[in-house]
């Protein structure tokens, strides 16, 4: 290569180094400036807050850095620099937390659901704008229908989930989040008698297997068969179960009794008569509001004679000291006949409860805190607290009141729902509006 060509090359060559500086120097000050907005203190000042786990704040202020609250207070000024916003007249508190979905933000109908998230499933932006964000999500059967619901298979896999509308990275909050357990609905004495059975045989698996840890020894083959009643006595989640009558929940309460693990009930018909004995065991008890599934028989009855109008359900197991939470007629985002009975108007159902005997705080706590609990993530979730995740929401009015409107949604901090700037909803005038 002569010198002269060299010479050519040499300001082509310092051009490009030039502009490489120039673009690396340009994506740190622009990572730097994205770090700098994560970890900016952000305010809700002048709102009324219903923090869920105590009294409710009027002119209260909401403030939180890197997805996590800092401060619940009243009449509290917004620390210098923050981004601020402006509440004045509106209402704030905690997302609402779904105990039970099926088939929303997931593409998937069996296996590992995490690998299965789908972060742009248009259900999610529907459920944000409702104002749940968090939800307990199950594979939608094949034959979910009339708004994707179903039968909680045993075993069945499930995982709770954030609707990080877009963002695959905050989405998943645990894996596998319940058991299932499925009672058996024929011959039940000798099922009982069966289940007691199966369950002392994980017992002794469970000896068994500690023993061989403890000598550093190859753990026994655990057989399929009891590779559920094993999971339910690890008790590393609860176990939820279906009973059709107070004899299946008493059976329920007894191997709970027995065997030392949490159980969950889900819909337990007529086990308002058994309340008191539920509270006593800390059962915690999923309830429908506004009456049974779907049933093609239309000339009978919504409930037997002596049994509970549904309304009047959850307040009764409430008075009882049970911990309730809410569930919506259906489990999945229905935008057909259904719309209405779905998923999307969870706070509606809770409505419904207020309707049949249960206070304001009881029912908003029933799609916040108690959800949270029961699916064991309440030290991060269902209330307004320091230190807990900033997924909370602002509202025209009482979140329990059908006029009101989700305005924005935040989940760790991030705004990831503004009704302004979403279709959804935002044609209608909210209270007051000419």
């Amino acid at each position: 290569m002569t010198s002269r060509t060299r010479n050519h090359r040499m300001p082509a060559l310092l051009l490009s180094l030039v502009l490489s500086a120039f673009f690396c120097a340009s994506l740190g000050a622009e990572e730097t400036r994205e770090k700098e907005k994560k970890s900016a203190v952000q305010a809700i000042v002048g709102a009324t807050v219903l923090p869920v786990s105590g009294p409710m704040v009027r002119r209260g202020t909401v403030t939180w850095k890197d997805g996590k609250i800092l401060e619940v207070a009243a009449e509290l000024a917004a620390p210098e620099g923050a981004r601020v916003h402006d509440a004045e007249g509106l209402y704030v508190c905690p997302g609402f937390v779904a105990v039970v979905a099926m088939g929303v933000g997931i593409e998937t109908s069996s296996g590992n659901i995490g690998n299965g998230l789908d972060p742009w499933d248009r259900e999610l932006t529907i459920a944000l704008a409702n104002g749940i964000t968090t939800m307990q999500v199950l594979p939608a059967p094949f034959f979910g229908g009339f708004g994707q619901d179903g039968p909680l298979y045993g075993g069945s896999n499930s995982a709770v989930i954030k609707l990080t509308q877009g963002d695959l990275g905050g989405m998943l909050v645990k894996e596998p989040a319940m058991n299932y357990f499925s009672l058996p609905r024929r011959q039940i004495e000798l099922n009982y008698f069966l289940l007691r059975e199966r369950f002392k045989q994980a017992k002794a698996y469970l000896a068994k297997r500690a023993e061989a840890r403890a000598k550093k020894a190859t753990a026994p083959k655990l057989s399929s068969s009891l590779k559920l009643y094993v999971a339910v006595l690890e008790n590393t989640r609860p176990t939820i179960f279906s009973p059709a009558n107070n004899h299946e929940v008493k059976i329920v309460l007894s191997l709970s009794r027995e065997y030392g693990f949490d159980a969950v009930l889900n819909e337990p018909k007529d086990a308002w008569m058994m309340a008191a004995d539920l509270a006593a065991a800390n059962v915690p008890v999923l309830v429908k509001s506004r009456g049974p599934d779907f049933d093609f028989n239309t000339t009978g009855p919504l409930f037997e004679k002596g049994q509970m109008a549904p309304v009047r359900r959850p307040a009764a197991f409430v008075r009882a000291g049970c911990q309730v939470s809410i569930l919506p007629y259906r489990r999945g985002i229905s935008l057909a006949g259904l719309a209405g009975r779905d998923l999307a108007t969870l706070h509606v159902d809770a409505a419904f409860a207020v309707r049949g005997g249960m206070s304001n705080e009881d029912a908003l706590k029933a799609i916040t805190l108690n959800p949270a609990r029961t699916l064991r993530v309440d030290d991060r979730l269902g209330s307004l607290e320091k230190g807990k995740d900033a997924d909370l929401l602002i509202l025209s009015g009482h979140p329990l009141d059908y006029r009101s409107f989700v305005l924005k949604a935040f989940i760790n901090g991030k705004l990831y729902y503004d009704r302004e700037k979403s279709r959804i909803y935002r044609e209608i005038p909210l209270t007051g509006d000419k």
